[in-house]
């Protein structure tokens, strides 16, 4: 082998060990488990506020306990604040996919994802149903797209889906946090309950909101954090939150932003509730 095919094949190799390391990275994330901190007064409940430790899914028992969800990085965040609590789940991951067992039989298809839509079956299953229902679901509109390109879509259900009447309106939204999908399997659950209990017209409340409501929904606000949680766990079970645009601070779960911390009013007033480090679960941007 002559100098310049052994240069050739070595710059090869090291390009290789390169591409293998960043897929390896932008593939990361960190075990979530489930703990629980007892006696939980006022001041251990701000503090673990303060710590940017998402609380809006914790269960808490006043004056006894409560159970949150963590990462390994908030986890020895909250050890350096010597705050006790027990472990209830090492890694609830594992724990969602042990825990998949076949539903018994109903008539409402589920998802390949531990029974969730993945992004392919949720856009295919408002086709099924448009198409099932055509005189009260209306269109697709695609309202925005995602920082990585992927469409944000909306749809209207009541008895004129394409006109704009002048009826009360409401909107029903899914998959804000991406680790959520049962937030958008029960819109799923919900229009179709609705199509089929107003097309049959035995169920006056059904009948009422078709005809007397602009009914709207957005099934997935964060397509790219879901489509992550799809990458990194297509058995179900991704627990990546936010979305993915960068926020400088790596390229696995802790990436992103929050997006149900970033509005614009009030939030981050005394960093209480949502936080200002890109690293965290409840980074408002």
């Amino acid at each position: 082998m002559d100098k310049k095919e052994f240069i050739k094949r070595l710059y090869i190799k090291v390009f290789l060990i390169l591409l293998s390391i960043n897929i390896s990275q932008a593939l990361s994330q960190e075990i979530y488990k489930t703990i629980r901190v007892w006696d939980p007064d006022a001041e251990k409940i701000l503090t673990i506020q303060k710590l940017g430790i998402a609380l809006d899914h914790s269960i808490i028992r006043p004056g006894l306990y409560i159970d949150i969800v963590v990462s390994e990085t908030e986890e020895t965040i909250l050890l350096s604040e010597n705050l006790g609590y027990d472990i209830l789940i090492d890694d609830l991951t594992r724990h969602y996919q042990d825990r998949n067992v076949q539903a018994i039989e109903r008539d409402f298809p589920l998802g390949s994802m531990q029974g969730n839509y993945t992004w392919e079956e949720l856009n295919q299953r408002f086709d099924e149903l448009k198409e099932l229902y055509p005189d009260i679901i209306s269109e697709k509109l695609i309202i925005g797209q995602s920082n990585e390109g992927n469409d944000i879509w909306a749809f209207k259900l009541s008895d004129n889906p394409d006109q704009d009447e002048n009826e009360p309106e409401i909107l029903y939204t899914g998959l804000t946090h991406a680790r959520e999908p049962i937030s958008m399997m029960n819109l799923f659950y919900f229009v179709q309950n609705v199509c089929e209990s107003y097309s049959e017209g035995n169920d006056p409340e059904a009948v009422y909101l078709v005809k007397e409501r602009e009914i709207w929904f957005i099934p997935v606000v964060n397509p790219d954090g879901y489509l992550y949680n799809e990458l990194i766990e297509p058995s179900g079970g991704g627990m990546h939150r936010k979305n993915r645009k960068d926020t400088g601070c790596g390229s696995g779960t802790e990436q992103g932003v929050d997006i149900n911390r970033n509005f614009g009013f009030n939030w981050g007033a005394n960093n209480t509730g949502s936080s200002p480090d890109p690293g965290y679960a409840t980074y408002r941007g």
